[in-house]
């Protein structure tokens, strides 16, 4: 919504943008940490391997040498002792975490193998202190709220980029589907998973409007391109090919994009020198710790068609764990949710293929390419060596960027204020209660496990014989809070443009502005003096 049209002034619309800002992090943070709280040491996938390694980063044990420290692969540190736990719940879906020790705060330092001791430690220097300066539950939730911050501070800049540069709000609905509960799980613990798809999510807002949108602020987008960028470089071994797959895709043809614009802009420049450095220094590291030693998890000996077959199968699930198969992988809710949730998604990648441009339309194709076939390929042709290792939300920080492609292409396509307005309403409704159940249902898993045949009876989030430390109540209360709060957000937008379509042959941005001011905000001036419109 520009100024113009609200008849603002430029320093208001910066304000309210803010204002949304802040309270877009709010709600993130506050559906993110309820998980956080909810959680039990080593509730998600490899948490502890994870928290050890920050714990050894912390201490200062950067690149300890590789070792056959669990499954053929990882590393020691030497970490406190109430950090060193051994798992007796994880896969048996029925044992709640009763049976577990919590961590505590024994300082002896203990040898610890862990399966990340090999990893790039930038994400792991984040979060590491707490556990070392207070082992035991307030180091613990005290790493995982440095990480639900980081991923909350992503998630806001996305909805405001989207609420600034989306013109009919369908991008708005795309920001709901691709939160999934799984994105939330994985952001409330200790994983650089997590942080990564906050960071994928924030890339693709941020990157589409910049390579090919039409003129307006970019400042703040080249910032946020920026920041995001440089995270996914770092944070684990495919963020590289999701940065090289987005290039291919919004680069390309130069004529349809800003790259030349923005080649000549410093700060674009710098920006990018920072990303191409990080990326080379991750894969150093990646040699000289080798880190692409993913260990032994195979005993079988299968020929390329027949892993190709397995690996086409299991893509069924996938997209079940890209929802949210919770926990240890070991948590399934009941078919409705992933349903729903499943089709929501469909429809708005069907509509960004109808309303879509030929050329949106093979851009649509790379970015699949990179998220679903390269992926696959590279798990057939490891599968020997490492087994069947991948997992849907490894694929979670690119699949984003589809969805959100396809809502902008749709958008600049013609696609009705009214319809987008609908289906992104229609997100919220559906969506947002999927993400409160989700919760709850891990909640039970973990606090009473779950039985073979499960009754309505067994679904009381405050009942087991386990409970988070903080309670049972604070994290479906905060839950709550933060779902209602983004809902009002995504409900009250305001969508900027009208039910024109985008003229294709719209010039690229050259001005640079203000992350917090919509497209189009400070253009009545040029378009009296060289035909530029506000958009």
């Amino acid at each position: 919504m520009t100024p113009a049209a609200t008849g603002e002034s430029p320093a208001a619309t910066t304000s309210g943008a803010r204002r949304h800002w802040a309270l877009a992090f709010v709600a993130f943070f506050l559906l993110i940490f309820a998980w956080s709280m909810a959680a039990p040491y080593d509730g998600t996938p490899d948490e502890r391997e994870h928290i050890v390694r920050a714990a050894g980063v912390a201490a200062g044990q950067i690149a300890p040498p590789p070792a056959a420290a669990k499954k053929g692969t990882g590393a020691f540190q030497t970490v406190p002792g109430g950090l060193v736990r051994e798992q007796c719940w994880q896969f048996k879906k029925d044992v709640s975490a009763a049976c577990a020790q919590p961590p505590g705060s024994d300082r002896t330092p203990t040898r610890a193998g862990t399966g990340a001791g090999r990893y790039f430690p930038a994400y792991y220097a984040l979060v590491g202190a707490p556990t070392v300066l207070w082992p035991g539950w307030p180091g613990v939730l005290l790493a995982r709220m440095i990480s639900a911050l980081c991923c909350a501070a992503l998630l806001a800049c996305a909805f405001v980029v989207i609420r600034n540069r989306s013109r009919r709000g369908l991008m708005m609905g795309a920001l709901v589907v691709v939160t999934t509960p799984m994105a939330v799980h994985m952001a409330s613990a200790v994983n650089p998973n997590g942080l990564e798809i906050a960071a994928g999510i924030a890339f693709f807002s941020a990157v589409i409007p910049l390579m090919i949108g039409p003129p307006g602020p970019r400042r703040g987008l080249i910032l946020l391109v920026g920041i995001s960028g440089l995270l996914l470089a770092v944070l684990r071994q495919t963020g590289p090919l999701w940065l090289a797959t987005a290039f291919v895709a919004f680069a390309f043809p130069l004529r349809r994009s800003n790259l030349v614009g923005l080649l000549r802009d410093r700060a674009a420049q710098l920006w990018a020198g920072g990303i191409v450095l990080s990326t080379l220094a991750v894969l150093a590291w990646t040699v000289r710790q080798q880190t692409s030693d993913l260990g032994n998890y195979s005993a079988k000996s299968l020929t390329y068609g027949q892993a190709a077959l397995i690996e086409a199968d299991r893509w069924r699930g996938y997209l079940d764990q890209i929802v949210g198969v919770t926990s240890w992988l070991d948590t399934r809710m009941p078919a409705p949710p992933y349903v729903i949730w499943q089709l929501v998604a469909g429809a708005l990648l069907l509509i960004g293929v109808v309303w879509g441009s030929t050329l949106d339309r093979w851009r649509l194709l790379v970015l699949l390419g990179g998220g679903v076939a390269v992926p696959s390929a590279m798990q057939i042709a490891l599968v020997n060596e490492s087994g069947f290792v991948t997992q849907g939300r490894y694929m979670l920080p690119m699949l984003v960027g589809v969805l959100l492609y396809a809502a902008w292409a749709a958008e600049r396509r013609g696609f009705e204020v009214a319809r987008a307005r609908s289906f992104t309403r229609l997100a919220v409704l559906v969506l947002l209660p999927i993400q409160l159940f989700c919760l709850a249902y891990t909640m039970v898993r973990w606090q009473n496990g779950l039985p073979a045949n499960i009754g309505l009876s067994s679904l009381n989030p405050l009942a087991g014989d386990w409970h988070p430390v903080v309670g049972s109540v604070l994290p479906l209360l905060s839950a709550t809070v933060g779902l209602v709060l983004f809902g009002w957000l995504v409900w009250t937008t305001r969508t900027s443009g009208t039910d024109e379509p985008t003229p294709r042959d719209e010039r690229p941005a050259t001005e640079s502005t203000e992350l917090f001011r919509p497209a189009g905000s400070h253009l009545q001036s040029a378009g009296a003096q060289g035909g530029l419109r506000s958009t």
